[in-house]
């Protein structure tokens, strides 16, 4: 996928802000360094967080900061997040969908999104595999231990931060195999991981 023509600011992240402190910065760093070079073939020459200062009436809470950006520079905004409210997921297929980088053209996810009938949000596949939900990684749980699929479509900061510090396993989950665990979860920026918490396995629908 490529979106550089089509929108003027193709990449975008988003940052969780809680009490007016910003959550998980160098993971985001990081992925707009990876994200920059591997779309634009250099290195940036501005900094991810450069000049932002967030305003006093969204630094109490959970704010949602968007940070876009494109070759030169960036635009950024703050809101206040409110969370989904996910219960289900709807299997759907796609065994030619590529969102490996947080492009700004969601077209293909939202295409598929709208095949959710009256699920909440979708379970992506791709050629037998688990992926991604259309806006969040999933974690799988098997008695005590978190799993999420080594076939993602992004490389969430979360899911990064998560596999770093030990709390969970990345393996390769074929659809087969998802009713051998008892549960799961979305995460992403603005999802905390939980790992008392689970949704019953059944509540992904075919």
């Amino acid at each position: 996928m490529n979106s550089s023509t089509k929108y003027t600011f193709p990449l975008f992240e988003s940052i969780c802000v809680w009490n007016g402190v910003v959550q998980n910065a160098e993971y985001h760093s990081g992925r707009f360094r990876k994200s920059y070079q591997k779309f634009y073939w250099e290195k940036p020459d501005f900094d991810l967080f450069e000049e932002i200062t967030i305003p006093p009436q969204y630094r109490k809470g959970r704010v949602k900061l968007r940070i876009g950006y494109n070759k030169d520079e960036k635009t950024y905004s703050f809101k206040p997040y409110k969370k989904r409210s996910i219960h289900n997921l709807k299997l759907t297929f796609d065994d030619i969908l590529d969102y490996d980088l947080k492009f700004e053209d969601r077209s293909q996810l939202n295409t598929l999104f709208k095949k959710r009938g009256h699920c909440d949000d979708i379970l992506i596949v791709k050629n037998g595999y688990i992926t991604d939900s259309s806006y969040a990684n999933i974690v799988f749980l098997d008695k005590n231990h978190w799993y999420t699929p080594t076939t993602y479509l992004l490389n969430g900061t979360k899911r990064t931060q998560l596999l770093e510090i030990g709390k969970v396993e990345e393996i390769p989950i074929p659809l087969k195999d998802i009713h051998s665990f008892q549960g799961f979860q979305l995460i992403n920026a603005m999802l905390d991981f939980k790992p008392d918490f689970f949704l019953p396995i059944e509540n992904i629908m075919t």
